[in-house]
Parts: C-alpha cells; sequence; structure tokens
C-alpha cells in the first residue's frame, strides 16, 4: 500500500475550511458532487459540490485567501445528504449543507472517515507512523471502538460500510506477509476479515451492495485503474486503462449507475489531475472537473432521494 497510504491516505486534511465563516448553503435538487477544490498563487482550499457536468458549483466551506494546503483525503456523506464528512488536523470535520462552516468532532488522531448507514457513528482511520488500525465513534455518546488489531507493521484503512452496515471494506498491508494492499471486509458482526482480492485499494461498496470498486496497480509503472467486483459472480471488470495515470477516490453516484473519481498525470500528482466519471460497465468516461494548476480531489456522490445521476449518455 505504499502510495495510496502515504499522500493519498495521509493526515490533515482540509482544517483551513474551518478558518472562515461561510454563507448558509441549501443544495440544489437533483445529482451534487462534493469535491475539494484547491489553487495556488493565491492558495485557497474550499469545499464544494457541483453538478454531474461539473457545473452549478455551491461551496459548503473554505476558499479563504492564503490558507494552508494540506494532503489528499476522500470524503464522506450521511445517509440523506444532510451533512458531509472530512480530514482535519488530528480529527474528523463535518460541513452541513443548510448550516455555516463545519465542526469539529472530539476525536484525536482521526483520519479517512466512512459514515455508517444509519448516520449515528462514523468508522475512521487512526495512523501512527506506518501503522494503522480502523475505529468507529458514536455521534450522539462519542464512544469509540476499535475494530482491527493494532502492532507493528499492520495496516488497515477504513473506506466503506455495507448498506446493511454488517460490514465495512478497508484496505490491509501487513509487513510480516507480502507487505502489497489488498482490498478486505470486516465483518462487525464477529465474522472476522474476509480478504476480497490478493491486491486493490480502497474498495467501495455500490448503494446496493452487489458491486465493489477499487484500484490496482498495472502495467510496468505499477499505477493505480479502477476496477469493479461483482460480489456474487466474483467477477472482476476493468474500467480504465491509464499506464501515465494514478486514479484514486472512487464513488458510486445513488443510481448504482456511474462512479465518480480522482485521475492524476503520474509526472506531477499535485498539478495536473481531473475529475472523472464513467458508467459501471466502462463506457462512456467523461471529464467532470479539469482546470489548470488547480487540484480537484475527494469526489463524493451526494446520497437521497431524487439524488440519482443515472447511466451517463453517451
Amino acid at each position: 500500500m505504499r502510495r495510496a497510504t502515504g499522500w493519498a491516505l495521509g493526515a490533515a486534511a482540509l482544517a483551513s475550511l474551518l478558518a472562515v465563516d461561510v454563507a448558509a448553503a441549501v443544495a440544489p435538487n437533483g445529482p451534487r458532487l462534493a469535491v475539494v477544490k484547491a489553487t495556488w498563487r493565491p492558495s485557497r482550499l474550499a469545499l464544494l459540490t457541483v453538478g454531474p457536468d461539473g457545473g452549478r458549483p455551491l461551496r459548503l466551506a473554505g476558499g479563504q485567501h492564503d490558507g494552508p494546503l494540506w494532503g489528499f483525503t476522500p470524503l464522506s456523506w450521511r445517509f440523506d445528504g444532510g451533512q458531509v464528512a472530512f480530514t482535519g488536523i488530528g480529527s474528523i470535520f463535518l460541513a452541513s449543507t443548510t448550516e455555516n462552516g463545519a465542526h469539529r468532532l472530539n476525536v484525536g488522531n482521526a483520519e479517512r472517515p466512512v459514515f455508517a448507514p444509519d448516520g449515528r457513528s462514523i468508522a475512521f482511520t487512526r495512523f501512527s507512523g506506518r501503522d494503522a488500525s480502523v475505529w468507529t465513534v458514536e455521534l450522539a455518546s462519542g464512544v469509540q471502538r476499535q475494530l482491527t488489531p493494532w502492532r507493528r507493521g499492520l495496516r488497515y484503512s477504513a473506506s466503506s460500510f455495507s448498506p446493511d452496515g454488517m460490514s465495512l471494506l478497508a484496505t490491509r498491508s501487513d509487513s510480516r506477509r507480502s507487505g502489497n494492499a489488498e482490498p478486505v471486509a470486516l465483518h462487525l458482526d464477529g465474522g472476522g476479515v474476509i480478504r476480497l482480492l490478493r491486491d486493490g485499494l480502497e474498495p467501495v461498496y455500490s448503494p446496493d451492495g452487489s458491486k465493489i470498486a477499487l484500484f490496482r496497480e498495472v502495467g510496468k509503472r505499477r499505477t493505480n485503474d479502477l476496477y469493479v467486483l461483482d460480489t456474487e459472480r466474483r467477477a472482476l471488470r476493468r474500467l480504465t486503462r491509464t499506464p501515465h495515470r494514478e486514479e484514486y477516490f472512487a464513488s458510486w453516484d445513488p443510481s448504482g449507475e456511474r462512479i465518480a473519481f480522482t485521475r492524476f498525470r503520474r509526472a506531477n500528482l499535485e498539478w495536473a489531475n481531473s475529475i472523472v466519471q464513467i458508467n459501471a460497465d466502462g463506457s462512456c468516461e467523461t471529464e467532470v472537473l479539469s482546470r489548470r494548476r488547480t487540484v480537484f480531489f475527494g469526489p463524493a456522490w451526494q446520497p437521497g432521494p431524487g439524488r440519482e445521476a443515472g447511466p451517463i449518455d453517451c
């Protein structure tokens, strides 16, 4: 799990979103995609939602002048689309679609938040150097629970709950074994940990749980491409072939018909990237956002009734 748990899963992202008041925002009807936009000269960091074509931007938080720029992290929505969770300095923060700014959860050393399907708890990853474990926190009580063991050389990173909340997808690497990143399912009813594939990272359930989007390192350059795994037939489909690009942060739209993700140019991850969407069958790949000297990352489709984007028409 070399790059995915290095910069892509790094700590301290988006804390500057809290340093400025923003106007209360009411999300427009229809499909919306949350993204983080980072620019330089002047440096600005903002949490936005946009339409499926990248238009009608709405700022939820951030956007101040000369704020600090942090590492990359995915976003996670509450089931009703009312709040989006993100990583800040040493903790997790929630931004609302109807209120000003964002607030911090009382959870130390927490990254990569993942809302549970009922919205009552959040899974997160706690890092210490090259080691990491997965925890949950109950939002009402603040009670924390450790889900995976902690030992040197072992790293778990949470990424997606199943629709019924009974399992949690994660990426695991273990230096005592191969050290490679592998997608796993943590069965929260005591069923243990199931390895889904021998290699892969950032697995994410589709809305109905029938498929899992994930990335695998392929080719001589070992770059990440997007795949979809059928959970019943165990069939694996490759959706993208980008030998000179890196891809991360998959998110299914509420209809389960399309997937958004981030694509970076391998030569310079920080400066040339785009938000891309593609149908779940690999057809109709289209670019949502791309701009020179601008970084977009962490795409997350907003859930809720009437938010289904459906298949891309090409």
